[in-house]
């Protein structure tokens, strides 16, 4: 298909994953959005099995810019909180399994309290990675934890 994008590709696969959890927090029921280039939804949204309404948005490293979209993150996350149509929902992050050192060393050069406060006040309730059919989740701080320098 043409332009697709690794973000695209991304969701796809993470669709498909969610779609067979067993935690009904976080197996979909109703997906009400899986476009990357939607312009009134996050790149993911659905209502999961236990009626909790998530918004995800992805972010892939794999682009000539990889290093921006680690900025980019905190963009889609901060145009999350205005949306003030949808009040009750999960706000989440969805990255490639294989780019959580990359995400995570690149955050460790903000303030780990900063970072914190940052996840606190969206809130980011979970930190999804997906990549060859494998599905992590870890917490906000998780992820800045994630990178060990050697």
């Amino acid at each position: 298909m043409a332009n697709r994008s690794p973000e695209q590709d991304l969701i796809d696969g993470f669709i498909s994953s969610l779609s067979r959890i067993e935690d009904a927090d976080y197996r979909i029921q109703t997906l009400i959005n899986s476009n990357c280039k939607a312009k009134k939804f996050a790149d993911i949204e659905y209502v999961s099995h236990s009626g909790q309404r998530w918004a995800i948005e992805a972010k892939s490293n794999d682009s000539k810019d990889a290093h921006n979209s680690v900025h980019k993150i905190f963009g889609e996350l901060l145009k999350e909180t205005g949306r003030n149509e949808i009040q009750e929902r999960s706000i989440g992050i969805l990255i490639p399994l294989d780019a959580i050192a990359f995400y995570s060393r690149l955050f460790q050069a903000i303030d780990r309290d900063k970072f914190i406060r940052f996840g606190t006040l969206i809130p980011v309730k979970s930190v999804f990675a997906y990549g060859d059919a494998e599905l992590k989740m870890m917490s906000w701080p998780e992820l800045y934890d994630a990178f060990k320098a050697n």
